[in-house]
C-alpha cells in the first residue's frame, strides 16, 4: 500500500489554468458595502481565496465582525457561509472535496517546487484525464492518459445494454522524482462541464503489503422520516466508504512508517492498496481521505502485522 505527505498547492504554484480568478461571483469582498442574501464574494483566508455566500442582508463592517470566516467558524457567522475555495483552486483544498466547475477541456499546470512521484485525483466527473510531466526547460518528459468513463462488459447482454459508468478517482504513479519538474493535468468531457474535487501530488511511500482479507464498508447517510399515517419522506445523501486493511510491514521500515502515519494525523491524502488502476480491486482499495485508526503487532522477528482504517473524505 502506498500513501504520501500531500504537497499543498497554493497561489502562484498553479502556473496556468483554464479557470480564471476571479470567476463568476468571485469579486473581492469589500468593507462598508451593503450585501443581500445570495450575493457571493471571494475573501482571502490564510493563503487561500474562499468563495462566500451572504445569508443575511447587512452592510459589511470589519469593526463589528461582519466579515467572511472560514469553515467551521462560519457556522457561528450570521452573515456569510463558506462555499470552499474559489473555482480555480477548489481541487487543491484538501480539507474538503468540493468540486470545481469548468468547461471541457479543463487544464491546470502546477509547479510543486519539490519532488513528486505520484498525482492522485478524486471526486471527478470527466471522460479522460491526461498527465504531462515537464522538465525545467518545459520539455515534455512523460505523458499518460486514463479513461474514466467506462462500460463494465462481461458478456453479450452487458455489451448490448450496459450503460457507461463514471470512475471518480484515479492515480498516476512512478513519476520522475526531480524537484524542478512540473506537471499539467488536462480533463476532457464530451458533454457537460468537467468537475474535479481533489488533486494531490506527493512522494509515494510504501507502508506495507495489503493482504487479501481487506474489508470495505459503505455507510449510507440517507435519512427518512415517517408521518403519523406512515408516509415516508426520504432525503437522499451519499454513501461514505471506509476500508479496513491488514498490512505486512518489514521490521526495518516500521519506524519510518510510524513517523509517516504520525505526520498524516488529520491530513487528507491518498491511500492506494493497489496501484494498478486496471485491477478489479483498485477502486475498492483506493481512498482519498483520512486514517481513523492504526495499530500493529510484532508477529514475527522480521515482520509486523498492522491494521489501518481509512475513511473517504
Amino acid at each position: 500500500m502506498i500513501t504520501a505527505r500531500p504537497i499543498i498547492v497554493r497561489g502562484a504554484m498553479v502556473t496556468a489554468s483554464s479557470i480564471a480568478y476571479p470567476d463568476t461571483g468571485e469579486t473581492a469582498w469589500a468593507n462598508a458595502t451593503p450585501y443581500v442574501v445570495g450575493d457571493t464574494r471571494s475573501y482571502l483566508i490564510g493563503d487561500l481565496y474562499h468563495k462566500f455566500e451572504c445569508k443575511l442582508n447587512h452592510t459589511s463592517d470589519t469593526a463589528t465582525g461582519k466579515i467572511p470566516e472560514a469553515y467551521p467558524d462560519d457556522e457561528t457567522n450570521a452573515y456569510w457561509i463558506d462555499l470552499g475555495a474559489v473555482n480555480k483552486f477548489a481541487p487543491f483544498q484538501l480539507d474538503r472535496n468540493t468540486q470545481n466547475d469548468a468547461p471541457s477541456p479543463y487544464y491546470a499546470s502546477v509547479d510543486p517546487g519539490e519532488r513528486f512521484t505520484t498525482v492522485a485525483i478524486g471526486n471527478v466527473i470527466t471522460d479522460d484525464v491526461k498527465l504531462d510531466v515537464y522538465d525545467e526547460s518545459a520539455v515534455l518528459v512523460s505523458t499518460e492518459t486514463k479513461r474514466l468513463l467506462v462500460r463494465d462488459v462481461y458478456g453479450w447482454y452487458d455489451w448490448l445494454y450496459q450503460t457507461h459508468r463514471q470512475i471518480k478517482k484515479t492515480i498516476f504513479v512512478d513519476l520522475p522524482a526531480v524537484s524542478s519538474y512540473t506537471f499539467k493535468l488536462t480533463f476532457t468531457r464530451a458533454s457537460g462541464n468537467v468537475r474535479v474535487g481533489s488533486i494531490i501530488p506527493g512522494v509515494a511511500f510504501d507502508i506495507g503489503n495489503a493482504q487479501y482479507k481487506s474489508k470495505v464498508t459503505r455507510e449510507n447517510f440517507t435519512t427518512f422520516n415517517r408521518t403519523f399515517d406512515g408516509e415516508a419522506k426520504i432525503k437522499k445523501r451519499r454513501n461514505i466508504p471506509s476500508s479496513l486493511l491488514q498490512l505486512i510491514q518489514k521490521k526495518s521500515k516500521l519506524d519510518g512508517i510510524k513517523n509517516l502515519i504520525d505526520d498524516l494525523n488529520g491530513e487528507v491524502t491518498f491511500w492506494a492498496g493497489i496501484v494498478q488502476t486496471t485491477d478489479g480491486y483498485f477502486e475498492s482499495l483506493f481512498t482519498i481521505g483520512l486514517y481513523k485508526s492504526y495499530s500493529y503487532s510484532l508477529e514475527g522477528p522480521l515482520e509486523s502485522l498492522a491494521d489501518i482504517e481509512i475513511q473517504e473524505l
